[in-house]
């Protein structure tokens, strides 16, 4: 009886590590939907995945803070999880490309099409400044609250 309560309280030890890890982060844009990240790395690996020719990335925390990328910026990114979350981990881009707690990556992808999600989304957040470090350039949004 002692090892059988032993393996369900191990089992559940397991089971409620997986449900406090945090799910796949979303990605949208003008790009086929249902696009998402699970594993950690350089954000241009693991956009290079999901479509080459990526222009633009907006990274989105969960707080409405958003940082407004080139392509150019995507390898100085490593995008990584915690038991809260996705964050992005920047040394050479301006401090405000650090996010906690990302919700959306948001990307533009060169197309002809003139539905443009990308744009649509960028409705929705007011440009705040822009900063470079190391002769790399970012924009800092906010997400303007529907209230």
């Amino acid at each position: 009886m002692v090892g059988m309560v032993k393996r369900v309280s191990i089992l559940f030890f397991i089971l409620s590590l997986f449900a406090c890890s945090p799910k796949n982060l979303i990605v949208t844009g003008n790009i086929v939907d249902g696009a998402e990240i699970s594993n950690e790395g350089r954000l241009n690996e693991i956009l290079n995945e999901i479509t080459p020719s990526l222009k633009y990335a907006l990274l989105i925390g969960s707080d409405g803070t958003a940082a407004l990328i080139t392509s150019r910026s995507f390898s100085k990114i490593y995008i990584q999880k915690d038991k809260k979350g996705w964050n992005s981990k920047v040394d050479n881009l301006p401090a405000f490309c650090n996010i906690r707690n990302l919700k959306e990556i948001c990307i533009y992808l060169r197309t002809s099409s003139e539905n443009n999600i990308f744009s649509e989304r960028m409705i929705d957040f007011e440009f705040l400044g822009q900063s470079s470090k190391n002769g790399y350039y970012a924009r800092k949004y906010k997400e303007i609250s529907g209230d």
